[in-house]
């Protein structure tokens, strides 16, 4: 690699298939007429090392799974990652990601941390009208409030969680060892889509219309959904903000 090009480090497995489809998204960004235009992109994953992050967030007796992310972000400054993205809106939580930035300054690893829940409050702010958003995501995202922190506290915006029976039915359609996004993530199953369905046309009806997919899974089976709404992919806001700190000259319009 080139002394002192930029490139982007993916910590990949939680789950796999998010950092499969971060990776893409990445290069769907790109403007190129060759494979040599794409950047440098290095994916490390490594499942087995990294703990659940909700289990984590609701047992906090329990292993924590920074060490993991912590290991896998050292190999990736190692090999020459600048830029550094962990595709999972849980792992962002203050008592997991606060520690992963505090070993990357006591380090001293020369990389940037990126912040997939920041990026997509940046993203909204400048492209949605709507000012009360449905948020999707784990018990640990909800749990902790990572969310609510970048969007609540100037009051422009309202993050609204769907009640606790829909939040179930959420998490069956990731978690659900029988038809989950993390068991079956090829192809997903007609159930895991149908649960999102439920949740999305009752929210409809309530009339809101505007959903953050905040696990990087849920797009894998919200994707499928056909109904009138805005669907705000933190990943795809990620994949963009990572292209334009490493080469912004080749990002799509």
């Amino acid at each position: 690699m080139t002394k002192n090009r930029k490139a982007i480090g993916i910590v990949g497995g939680m789950g796999p298939y998010a950092g499969m489809d971060l990776e893409r998204k990445v290069f769907d960004c790109v403007e190129a007429k060759n494979d040599q235009e794409y950047p440098d992109v290095f994916m490390i994953s490594a499942s087995r090392l990294i703990p659940d992050r909700t289990y984590y967030i609701l047992h906090p007796e329990a292993e924590n799974p920074c060490t993991g992310i912590e290991y896998v972000v050292q190999k990736l400054a190692e090999i020459g990652a600048t830029h550094i993205a962990v595709p999972c809106n849980t792992a962002h939580s203050p008592i997991i990601m606060n520690q992963v930035r505090r070993f990357i300054e006591i380090r001293g690893l020369d990389v940037v941390l990126m912040n997939i829940v920041e990026e997509t409050y940046k993203w909204v702010k400048e492209n949605i009208k709507e000012r009360k958003i449905v948020l999707y995501a784990t018990a640990g995202t909800y749990h902790s409030g990572v969310y609510h922190k970048f969007f609540d506290p100037d009051g422009e915006f309202q993050i609204v969680e769907p009640e606790e029976a829909d939040r179930k039915l959420i998490w069956e359609a990731i978690y659900n060892r029988d038809y989950g996004i993390k068991a079956c993530s090829n192809p997903i199953t007609d159930q895991a889509v149908e649960n999102f369905r439920i949740v999305t046309e009752k929210m409809l009806a309530e009339g809101y219309s505007t959903f953050i997919m905040g696990c990087t899974e849920i797009p894998l089976a919200m994707g499928r959904l056909r109904l009138p709404v805005t669907k705000i992919d933190p990943a795809k806001i990620l994949a963009r903000a990572l292209i334009k700190e490493v080469c912004p000259e080749k990002l799509k319009a």
